[in-house]
């Protein structure tokens, strides 16, 4: 006797939420004119399996020691890494030929499995092309700004890397021009574990060959190299950030390689959250017709096996 009366109640409840004009199938994104995008550029060639850095009390191998501090960069350590939880992030690995890992995306859970995936390249893939790499991470700022329709508030590549720029179609200098004509900063981090300690420029030094143009870049300090092949590491990532007014470090173990990435996290810092639903299909059609059917059911009932009589 009361299923009219529920019938009735539930076609109202229907109804006000269908006034709202619910969203089915809607969700949220960031406004990418608000959001700071970053690529983690990662050196795969041969060099970086060697087992010379220290880090938590024992030596791992080069790019063990970029993985675990990059995740720690990207997620947060729960001491002086905050995470990067509302940043756009992708993942790029390179040796002769770079390649998208992961584009850029707030979905940080993808990135993980993908960073501990990044391989030692051998035999013909082996190769270190800075250039190459570089350039690829700008142009997926380009087509992700392209498809949002918007431009990032700011734009970082964190390049890692042990060696010098020797395979490719493009030079470091090319490379730099292209970042800097995008607006993308280049944080490049030369890992070194052997290197000498910073020392003042040169006058002769700050000359830096960057494209076949010489071009004195003397800015701040750079490495006192103890070889010529740690000069060319050294001043080469040098020149390449002070083209897009970025930075250029060198680390020797995975303490300073975590400081370095506490100091780009607090460069790079972005509190502001700003998203908006898009897609989805109104909801109000469909809610509005299910109220509708069960007031005829209502009537019907009402007429048929629950009428009453007079």
């Amino acid at each position: 006797m009361h299923l009219p009366d529920s019938l009735r109640l539930l076609a109202l409840a229907l109804l006000i939420v269908a006034m709202a004009h619910p969203r089915w199938g809607a969700r949220r994104v960031r406004d990418i004119s608000r959001s700071i995008g970053i690529q983690v550029v990662i050196d795969r060639s041969g060099s970086m399996s060697a087992p010379d850095m220290m880090y938590e009390g024992r030596r791992r191998s080069r790019l063990e020691v970029v993985e675990r501090v990059s995740e720690q960069f990207i997620f947060g350590n729960g001491a002086d890494l905050k995470g990067r939880p509302s940043d756009m992030v992708g993942l790029i690995a390179f040796a002769v030929f770079p390649s998208t890992l992961c584009p850029l995306t707030l979905a940080h859970e993808h990135l993980r499995p993908v960073l501990y995936a990044v391989t030692i390249a051998s035999g013909i893939e082996n190769g270190t092309a800075i250039g190459d790499a570089v350039a690829l991470a700008a142009a997926r700022f380009q087509a992700a700004e392209a498809g949002a329709g918007g431009q990032f508030k700011s734009k970082a590549i964190i390049l890692l890397t042990d060696g010098e720029n020797n395979s490719g179609a493009r030079t470091v200098g090319e490379a730099a021009d292209l970042a800097h004509q995008w607006g993308v900063r280049v944080y490049a981090i030369a890992v070194r574990p052997f290197a000498a300690r910073d020392e003042p420029l040169t006058a002769g030094q700050r000359a830096v060959q960057s494209g076949g143009n010489l071009r004195d870049y003397g800015r701040g300090r750079a490495l006192a190299p103890s070889d010529e092949y740690d000069e060319m590491v050294r001043y080469s990532l040098h020149a390449l950030a002070a083209e897009t007014n970025g930075a250029a470090y060198t680390v020797r173990d995975g303490s300073e390689l975590r400081s370095i990435y506490k100091r780009i996290d607090q460069l790079e810092r972005n509190e502001v959250q700003v998203s908006r639903l898009v897609e989805g299909r109104d909801g109000f059609f469909a809610m509005a017709g299910i109220a509708l059917c069960l007031l005829l059911g209502e009537a019907v009932l009402l007429q048929t096996w629950l009428r009453r009589a007079p």
